[in-house]
């Protein structure tokens, strides 16, 4: 009889921790489920913001200037940048300066923006036809007065503004890179590509 109730309780004790077990496996399996879950939504997410922060740099449009080439402009959402054109000034007969005339138009409440230089550790250059490279004579900007809404005219010929011992064989700058400065949230590169350059010819 001892031996029968042993064997019962034995029984009982197997069958009792066998579900226990059962609803621990569970357990542990829903929360490896969870985790997975919460480490799969946490990579999406990440690439997610690093595609976008991408996509944002990547989707600077393209677009074409009146006078040839185009503008690739990342702040344009707070300025309206429009070439006129750039100018070459002979220094000698065969090198001379080259610097840029184009409209400026605040689209954000600002009142000024400096321009050229280096902004955010990327020079103002200009790379000829040839792949000549040229660089201002200063990493500094020139300040210029703007207004909400009005475009003014911006004629970035200060000597050190300007792209200094330009070959006057340039006749086209394939890129050009322009520093802009309005504010600690808004600065950034704008460049040019395909810019013809019109050499001892006054900006109209």
């Amino acid at each position: 009889m001892r031996k029968s109730v042993f064997t019962l309780l034995v029984m009982m004790l197997f069958f009792g921790v066998m579900p226990a077990n059962a609803q621990l496996g569970n357990i542990l399996k829903k929360v490896k489920e969870t985790v997975d879950a919460v480490t799969n939504t946490t990579t999406t997410q990440s690439q997610t913001g690093t595609d976008s922060t991408q996509d944002k740099v990547a989707n600077v449009l393209s677009v074409a200037i009146p006078s040839g080439g185009t503008m690739e402009n990342p702040l344009a959402g707070v300025l309206d940048v429009e070439l006129v054109g750039a100018y070459g000034k002979s220094t000698s007969l065969n090198y001379g300066t080259v610097y840029l005339v184009f409209k400026a138009k605040m689209i954000a409440n600002k009142t000024s923006a400096g321009f050229g230089g280096s902004v955010r550790n990327v020079a103002s250059v200009a790379v000829d036809q040839d792949g000549n490279l040229y660089n201002t004579g200063t990493n500094g900007q020139y300040r210029r007065n703007l207004t909400e809404g009005i475009a003014v005219k911006v004629t970035l010929d200060e000597k050190d503004a300007q792209f200094q011992d330009v070959k006057k064989t340039a006749t086209t700058m394939q890129m050009i890179k322009l520093g802009v400065y309005i504010d600690a949230q808004n600065a950034g590169t704008i460049t040019f590509k395909n810019v013809p350059v019109q050499w001892d010819v006054t900006p109209q």
